[in-house]
């Protein structure tokens, strides 16, 4: 290997690029980076090679032209995506070569040193495994100006301008294929001679191949050709030229090595009663630890890592009842839970109390009083009351021309439990109807036992369940029940007209 090529190429990768020979070389900018998947940071590029050079220019004399191969074409070329998920970032290249001039007997007339550089923001998107760029930026450029064919001498035309670049790169496994164009718009121009303008074109075409990876850094060789069409003109000269330069190079990729996934990614949305909750925390537990979530404005809580297994999500809001989620999570799994509340039932209930007479049925515009207020029914009887605690509510009715009457209610929260009540007349007086039950004392099994009232001489038998109903007039009774094998007992039982009385006895056996 040349000791130039050795120096050049030891050079390139410490990211100094410089190239000095007196022998003849041309250099591309190789500013066509291919675009790399999302985990792509880092791209260098150092191309080595030769150009194949054309080009002519006129003076006030007869003019002059040229041609020939040179070697020694360097370039270096340098991306760092950064921005945007790495879809933005910068991108600079440089290039530098010795031209020389020679006669037809090989003799050098002149020569001298050519520099093209860029750097700007540039900017990738991929579809599948084509990948396209943009680039704008600032470039600059040097050609050769030779003075006049009697007494040539090389001086350089500087071209200032911006860079519009447009790449596109197709990735196939281990072979990348890209494409490139780029449209120089001249700013400035320098040159020794007044009057001065200069403009250009170029298109280039590369092929990489993945060699190796070592760690994060993806090694790679390049093969390229790129071409240059430059002219430059002044009050006494017209220049132009054509360069096409061929080569190969190391091209390197810091890509990030992609890591075994150790987490969970969990999400969460809260909803109650069909639209989303805000500022909601949601509880996930797994394996003993807690981890809390705050929903934002559309119910959505932000995406976290949890360690794989078993995972709860619970939350609870106000006027909802709590919901919760169990379930199994793996490493690498991307988990969207909903958790759904339904609203909470309410925590009072209502009574519909209905009045009617117990003679006919009719409705009875009744006074119904309890422990929180007093209200009367309306025409037909009847009267909600709403807002009321759950559990027992004893009701006090009274009524014109009816006897006074109590009831016993039962409120169940969100309900409105119906209650009918009826009232007996004060000028009717109707029989009381006495029920119940004579069992043994000792287990309970029923006795068919006799029972007399001596103040009514009336005297009836249970029937084999011990069980007996008797109506009876409003008033205070002895009654006695008697049984073979079983001790007699009597009792004392006092109702009143209309009433339901329940007369449980039990018997001791003899």
């Amino acid at each position: 290997m040349p000791w130039t090529f050795r120096r050049a190429l030891l050079t390139g990768l410490l990211g100094v690029l410089l190239a000095s020979s007196a022998s003849a070389q041309g250099t591309l900018s190789a500013k066509a980076p291919t675009t790399p998947p999302d985990g792509d940071l880092f791209q260098a590029r150092l191309r080595y090679g030769a150009a194949i050079r054309s080009g002519s220019e006129t003076d006030l004399g007869p003019g002059l032209s040229y041609s020939g191969v040179t070697p020694n074409d360097l370039a270096f070329a340098g991306w760092w995506w950064m921005l945007l998920g790495r879809h933005l970032g910068l991108t600079a290249s440089v290039q530098r070569e010795a031209f020389a001039l020679y006669d037809d007997a090989g003799a050098k007339v002149t020569g001298g040193g050519l520099l093209r550089a860029s750097v700007g923001p540039t900017g990738r998107y991929s579809l599948g495994p084509v990948t396209l760029e943009a680039a704008a930026g600032y470039s600059f450029a040097q050609l050769p100006v030779f003075g006049t064919i009697d007494t040539p001498s090389m001086t350089t035309q500087g071209r200032h301008a911006i860079l519009l670049a447009a790449r596109g790169l197709v990735e196939l496994g281990p072979v990348i294929i890209e494409g490139r164009f780029e449209y120089p718009i001249t700013v400035a121009t320098t040159t020794p001679a007044p009057g001065a303008s200069s403009s250009g074109l170029g298109a280039a075409g590369a092929v990489r191949v993945n060699l190796f990876r070592t760690g994060s850094l993806k090694w790679g060789l390049l093969a390229e050709a790129a071409w240059n069409r430059d002219t430059g003109t002044a009050e006494n000269f017209a220049a132009q030229q054509s360069v096409l330069r061929v080569g190969g190079g190391l091209d390197l990729k810091w890509q990030e090595e992609k890591l075994v996934a150790k987490y969970a990614r969990v999400s969460v949305r809260v909803t109650g009663a069909g639209a989303p909750l805000a500022n909601t925390t949601v509880a996930l537990s797994v394996g003993g630890a807690r981890r809390d979530l705050v929903t934002d404005a559309q119910g959505q809580a932000q995406a976290v890592d949890v360690t794989p297994g078993a995972l709860v999500a619970s939350v609870e809001a106000p006027g909802f009842l709590p919901a919760e989620q169990r379930l199994e999570t793996a490493a690498g799994q991307d988990v969207a839970l909903t958790l759904s509340l339904e609203k909470e039932p309410p925590k009072v209930g209502a009574l519909k109390v209905l009045v009617t007479s117990k003679v006919d049925g009719a409705p009875v515009v009744a006074t119904v009083e309890w422990g929180g207020g007093t209200r009367s029914c309306d025409a037909s009887g009847a009267l909600t009351i709403a807002e009321l605690p759950p559990g027992p509510l004893a009701l006090k009715l009274s009524a014109p021309g009816f006897n006074p009457g109590e009831e016993a209610a039962a409120v169940v929260a969100g309900q409105t439990t119906e209650v009918k009540v009826s009232l007996v007349p004060e000028q009717k007086k109707l029989p009381a109807t006495m029920t119940g039950q004579i069992r043994n004392v000792r287990g309970g099994k029923p006795v068919a036992a006799t029972l007399e009232i001596k103040e009514l001489k009336l005297r009836l038998t249970a029937d084999a369940e011990g069980r007996f109903s008797v109506e009876i007039p409003g008033g205070k009774y002895t009654v006695k029940i008697s049984a073979p094998k079983f001790i007699t007992q009597s009792k004392q039982v006092t109702v009143r007209d209309g009433d339901q009385a329940i007369f449980n006895v039990e018997l001791f056996p003899k």
